[in-house]
């Protein structure tokens, strides 16, 4: 807009120029005097004659009286009947020092300008043809070519930033399209992956840009994915594998009791023993629907302040039942006034849990320690057996639901393998952790890590 406006402007003032110098020139020609105004162009070698983009420019000198005095070569005969209007409508100045007084119009296709000089005390008497009381000089031209230049300007102020806003467009669709190139195909890829095919990957380049980087971030969810997947599958195996052993037994029972009649105390005895696998079955039901819950759906237990001092103390007092409760020393160097926020019924599931697989794990007449102490933010209490011990690659999976060590299955340990991955569970929503330290042959280390109460 800013272009249209300067270039217009300019175009305005070289075609309005050329008619303003030839207009100077004409009434630099005429001699102004006292009593009359002389036209004698060839005293003065007048040469007049414009020709440019914009057209010739076109001039008349009329006299008294509507008289022509002088005009260009081949003159238009519309643009002479517009002069002697223009004439007409001149206003005489009042005196010759002050500036004339210049008269522009625009009438249809003609632009013109008119300037009247006059004699300041004309007397009026018989006059050479060449003396007059006033002169008026009209110049004018066409508009027509001035107008198709603007025109054309127009055009290309329009169009030429329209031309260059298309090609930038496809230009920069072509760019776009050439770098999302790799997206697509990426896309393409990742549709084609079927629900149940995990071991399918996005192919990528090298590049090291991000296309890179999102293909790589990709596959590892895919690897995250696969991952969960199979520990899901194997959680399910897992489950069906140890719920079918106690309805085996349960089966099996029933099936005995109904070959033949029995006696009342049989059947109660045999109730009995249906009812302890039964509660056993119900256990592992439960800890399955514990650890299947996510943690979003899980809904977090109304935590108290818990001495864990008097807690820890009356917990081993619920020992003593245990056959190996004098293998178990407690070592408690806890203040009086530490406190956590936990449920004791969690609190102790967890403890309890620790405690029993030492017992289940390590040999009779061995030191099973529980030992109990406090740094500036958390509360540590730890379990610790003399025990097989286990390789340092079985540590990590340790809390994972139905894992048992190669050392507990080779020595026929009866167990499920969901103790752990149910008190760590706990453990992490009561805001603690458990962490565990073996090292084969001469034991291991558990420990729970609980903040301390504000």
């Amino acid at each position: 807009m800013v272009f249209y406006s300067v270039t217009r402007d300019h175009i305005d003032d070289q075609f309005a120029g050329e008619m303003r110098g030839v207009l100077n020139s004409l009434i630099a020609a005429a001699e102004v005097e006292e009593t009359e105004v002389k036209w004698q162009p060839l005293e003065h070698s007048i040469e007049v004659g414009v020709q440019d983009e914009f057209g010739p420019v076109h001039w008349i000198v009329i006299g008294d009286h509507g008289l022509t005095v002088e005009q260009s070569r081949f003159i238009d005969r519309d643009f002479i009947s517009l002069a002697k209007q223009s004439a007409q409508q001149v206003s005489q100045p009042s005196d010759v020092d002050e500036h004339p007084t210049v008269l522009m119009q625009s009438s249809g296709v003609w632009e013109t300008m008119t300037q009247q000089v006059s004699a300041p005390q004309p007397v009026h008497l018989e006059r050479e043809l060449d003396e007059f009381d006033q002169l008026t000089v009209v110049v004018g031209r066409s508009s027509v070519p001035r107008d198709a230049i603007v025109f054309r300007l127009r055009l290309l102020v329009t169009l030429l930033p329209l031309l260059a806003w298309s090609l930038a467009a496809l230009l920069g669709r072509w760019i776009v399209r050439k770098a999302l190139q790799p997206v697509s195909a990426m896309a393409e890829q990742a549709q084609s992956i079927a629900g149940t095919d995990f071991d399918a990957r996005l192919s990528h380049g090298d590049s090291g840009d991000e296309m890179t980087e999102l293909g790589t971030a990709f596959n590892r969810l895919l690897c995250r994915q696969q991952a969960a997947f199979e520990q899901q599958r194997r959680f399910a195996g897992d489950a069906a594998h140890e719920l079918r052993t106690p309805i085996t037994v349960l089966l099996g029972q029933i099936d005995v009791m109904l070959r033949r009649p029995r006696s009342e105390a049989e059947y109660e005895a045999t109730l009995r023993q249906m009812r302890h696998q039964t509660s056993g079955l119900q256990e592992i039901v439960e800890t399955l629907l514990f650890l299947a819950r996510s943690d979003v759906d899980s809904t977090l237990p109304t935590l108290r302040p818990v001495h864990l001092k008097r807690w820890l103390e009356t917990q081993a007092d619920s020992w003593r039942s245990q056959p190996r409760y004098s293998d178990l020393t407690l070592d408690s160097q806890l203040e009086d006034n530490t406190v956590v926020n936990a449920t004791p019924a969690l609190l102790g599931r967890v403890l309890d849990n620790l405690v029993f697989n030492a017992f289940k794990y390590s040999e009779s007449n061995t030191t099973v320690m529980v030992r109990a102490y406090t740094t500036d933010r958390f509360a540590f209490i730890e379990v610790i057996d003399s025990g097989p011990g286990m390789e340092p690659e079985e540590i990590p999976q340790l809390f994972e639901p139905f894992f048992r060590s190669d050392e507990a299955r080779r020595r026929g340990i009866a167990g499920s393998g969901l103790g752990l991955a149910i008190a760590s569970r706990i453990a992490t929503t009561l805001g603690g952790k458990i962490d565990c330290q073996s090292t084969v042959g001469q034991g291991s280390c558990f420990t729970l890590r609980i903040p301390l109460a504000k």
